[in-house]
């Protein structure tokens, strides 16, 4: 499994964008392949819906088959994502005809409402889960000075990740959903 596969097409941003692909794909840990029977009880849903999705990212090459075993006559498949992070290429982000935005906006959305799915369960047990929260309003700056701030932050972040590779085990880590959000403030014209 590679460290990051860029996503270099739009079928493959299409495949990645349904919400319910997103929790398929976040099923996986570490290098444990996983069956579609698995995958299925751990998000509490039918087999063939689940099956339906991990053969929409099979087919883009998110999800790879990695191994076959015959279990009471019946061939259960097993599969792992391509890489452990999906990033879109740049490049394709400069094409930004109406299908291209229309999958971004999708994708950007689906990430949005995973992360605030867990930020509300988070809230609703502020005892087992410890949140961080910042919040600036109403920050003024030219869209490449926020782009300069996410770079910086992204850059950060990549670099923690890297020196923790390897240590899920230790017990005071534990996983975070992490989001920098930057929308302009839409104000309502006066009319």
């Amino acid at each position: 499994m590679k460290d990051i596969l860029v996503l270099r097409e739009l079928e493959q941003i299409k495949a990645i964008s349904h919400p319910y692909r997103v929790d398929v794909f976040e099923c996986f840990e570490g290098d444990q392949p996983q069956s579609a029977k698995q995958i299925a009880d751990k998000l509490g849903e039918p087999h063939a819906k689940v099956n339906y999705h991990i053969k929409s990212l099979l087919k883009v090459g998110i999800l790879e088959l990695v191994d076959e075993k015959v279990k009471s006559g019946i061939i259960e498949k097993y599969y792992l994502p391509a890489a452990k992070m999906l990033v879109i290429d740049k490049n394709f982000m400069q094409q930004m005809d109406d299908d291209v935005v229309q999958s971004l906006n999708q994708a950007i959305l689906s990430i949005f409402e995973k992360i605030s799915d867990d930020f509300y369960k988070a809230a609703e047990n502020p005892m087992e889960y410890k949140k961080f929260i910042v919040h600036h309003n109403e920050i003024y700056m030219t869209p490449d000075e926020m782009k300069e701030i996410i770079g910086k932050v992204d850059d950060y972040v990549a670099e923690l990740i890297k020196d923790k590779k390897g240590e899920k085990g230790d017990k005071n880590l534990q996983p975070y959903n992490f989001a920098l959000l930057a929308t302009p403030r839409v104000m309502k014209k006066r009319g």
